[in-house]
């Protein structure tokens, strides 16, 4: 194998059936440069239709891009992709923290684990040497428990894990692998995929080798340029540095769309936002904190109520404050603190519990249901005590474990009409129906709604047109109520967040939360700094553009999406705003489907179906996709 520059050059593949590895050179996968897009191409390649996404047959693909390891700042992201346990399609996940880095000094790029263990493992990788530990003593404990043990065990504090609390080790649909004790890969049941396999933790250190940078004096000026003339200028860079995410997502008071009482509202009163701005979680603050080589530092470390945790961030007050209608900051970081230690994604617990308490309130179900408790918004110990019901499986919890599209079958009575779903997902999310791009990211997203893939803040940033038509070619995105050019922006957006998910770069320090941040030729600069290659913008927007083609034809392959399937929940058609800025907004169902017409037509793909088209698909070179679908059956358009 030779030596690249940027890439360690190897992925590891591990069998936990028969505790066996082979490595491969991840040289001829660099069609897809790293981190998301290998990922994804592997996992379009290793599955076939049928696999069970809670089997043995399906995989945890860890990916790290090229920029991983060096000096580029918030390059730290881990890509976690595998097979969505709700959806049924794409699984794909990112966290921060220090795992990518270790990855790539321990010499992969990617690692794809397969298979079940006989009894509880942990896997321990150390440089070349992978080891298989038995996790019998740890299994039940906490994330933050068994990343402590872990360390302690092998006896080493450098160490990174990614483990699972006992949402993962239950099979909770909506699980979450947590990264270094507090960094979750959210959305699409990656705790339950783990634990489907018996897999408590992946540990890792890398000590032998190191990242090879082809031209290093010409990535050094231009790395010091760019952090001295664009990161360090940036206001983005600044709030958050000061607040976090939360500081960030609260600063527009009132001005800023919500997602209230099971998505039903999108304001939130100034009287309700008073109560859990950043200072009143300063009083539980342990210390600021922050992922491997980031200089933003947006992060902190928590205690409450003697529960450890990381954040708190704007998803985690959205799940646990605003959806739930709880207004007590102590309150709200205690459950978040709880989904952190069990391992549980915070978007799709909120949701589930959101839901529960609306049922519950219009009569759908009563204290017989949910094993004598009562549920009511704005009650916080309500939501921690659904959040442990869930985590354990224990009586009512059991139903919410499985997420609410199955939930809502089970419970039926007209509890269905209450859900908020795309593609069997819940939409946790604001500015649903103020919005509209970032509507149409949330809902087309190939992880089966989530805002990280084509939901573009931008929109919330009032770019003017003349900056829009210089850096997007689109003329004006500024007003977000309007759906012209919209589905433009989305598609743009998608090709560029695929751009920072190969490369492992963080999202928030980026074009996604500020325009002038890793824009793609700073982005192509230092890339072909580091990998002595010659990238171009446009031709890493044509990756972007590729990668989404592969994800899409993944989903349709393993869950048969298509336009159907990319409609809004008749909550955002049916009730519009109440109060605020955005009163009376909604999203129109004739608009809309203009804005999905335009989006297809701008894909390449048939607007009748919304699948990818044979033409487009060759036109990217995925001749692959084509066979592949053909053989089990799908004849493109």
């Amino acid at each position: 194998m030779g030596k690249l520059c940027g890439w360690s050059g190897k992925i590891l593949f591990i069998y936990l059936s028969d505790k066996s590895i082979h490595v491969e050179s991840t040289e001829e996968y660099l069609s897809f440069i790293g981190g998301r897009g290998i990922n994804q191409w592997l996992l379009f390649n290793l599955l076939e239709k049928d696999v069970d996404a809670l089997g043995p047959d399906n995989v945890i693909i860890l990916g790290a891009g090229p920029m991983v390891g060096t000096l580029v700042p918030s390059a730290s992201r881990l890509a976690v992709d595998y097979k969505n346990v709700i959806t049924g399609g794409v699984g794909s996940g990112n966290c921060g923290g220090r795992f990518a880095a270790e990855m790539k000094y321990a010499g992969y790029d990617h690692i794809v684990i397969t298979g079940k263990a006989a009894k509880p493992t942990y896997i321990y990788i150390e440089d070349d040497k992978v080891n298989f530990r038995d996790a019998s003593d740890i299994w039940g404990r906490s994330t933050w428990e068994t990343d402590y043990i872990i360390k302690s065990k092998e006896k080493d504090e450098s160490i990174s894990t990614l483990t699972i609390g006992v949402g993962g080790e239950n099979l909770v649909k909506f699980a979450s692998i947590i990264g270094d004790r507090g960094r979750a890969v959210g959305y699409g049941g990656s705790g339950a995929v783990m634990g489907s396999k018996n897999l408590k933790a992946i540990a890792i250190r890398g000590k032998k080798s190191s990242i090879r940078v082809a031209k290093p004096a010409e990535f050094m000026n231009r790395l010091r340029r760019f952090k001295r003339d664009v990161f360090e200028k940036s206001n983005v860079v600044r709030v958050h540095r000061e607040g976090g995410t939360l500081g960030a997502y609260l600063l527009p008071g009132e001005k800023r769309p919500h997602g209230v009482r099971n998505m039903n509202e999108e304001f939130w009163s100034n009287d309700s936002i008073k109560n859990v701005t950043r200072d009143k979680f300063d009083k539980f603050l342990i210390r600021r904190h922050s992922c491997f080589n980031c200089p933003v530092y947006c992060s902190a470390i928590y205690k409450v109520r003697g529960v450890m945790c990381e954040g708190i961030q704007a998803n985690s007050l959205r799940a646990f404050g605003t959806n739930v209608d709880v207004k007590c900051a102590e309150d709200i970081l205690y459950a978040h603190a709880l989904s952190n230690s069990y391992g549980l994604d915070c978007d799709q617990t909120s949701a589930a519990v959101a839901w529960a308490i609306e049922c519950y309130e219009e009569g759908i179900i009563d204290k017989q249901d949910t094993d004598g408790l009562e549920l009511r918004f704005g009650d916080g110990n309500c939501v921690a005590r659904l959040i442990k019901k869930i985590a354990f499986r224990e009586g009512f919890g059991d139903i919410l474990a499985r997420g609410v599209y199955e939930a809502s079958k089970i419970i039926g009575r007209g509890s269905e009409e209450l859900a908020v779903l795309v593609k069997k997902n819940s939409v946790m999310e604001a500015a649903m129906r103020s919005h509209k791009a970032w509507a149409l990211g949330v809902v087309t997203s190939t992880k089966g709604t989530g805002h990280l893939r084509g939901a573009p803040a931008q929109e919330f940033q009032k770019v003017p047109p003349e900056i829009s038509k210089e850096l997007f070619n689109i003329s004006d995105i500024s007003n977000p109520t309007s759906y012209e050019n919209k589905a433009a922006l989305v598609v743009w957006h998608e090709k560029y967040k695929g751009i920072i998910d190969m490369m492992g770069i963080c999202a928030l320090p980026s074009m996604w939360m500020d325009v002038t941040l890793f824009i793609p030729e700073d982005i192509a600069g230092l890339l072909n700094d580091i990998t002595g290659k010659d990238y171009s913008p446009e031709g890493l927007l044509n990756t972007g553009e590729k990668l989404q083609n592969l994800e899409r034809s993944f989903n349709l392959l393993h869950a048969g999406f298509g336009r159907s399937d990319d409609m809004p929940p008749r909550k955002f058609t049916d009730i519009p705003v109440k109060e605020g800025i955005y009163k009376g907004e909604k999203l129109h169902i004739d608009k809309w489907n203009q804005m999905l017409d335009e989006y297809y037509e701008l894909h390449g793909w048939d607007k009748a179906t919304g699948w990818p088209t044979k033409k487009r698909l060759l036109s990217l070179r995925l001749d692959a996709v084509v066979n592949k679908l053909a053989k089990n059956g799908i004849i493109l358009p």
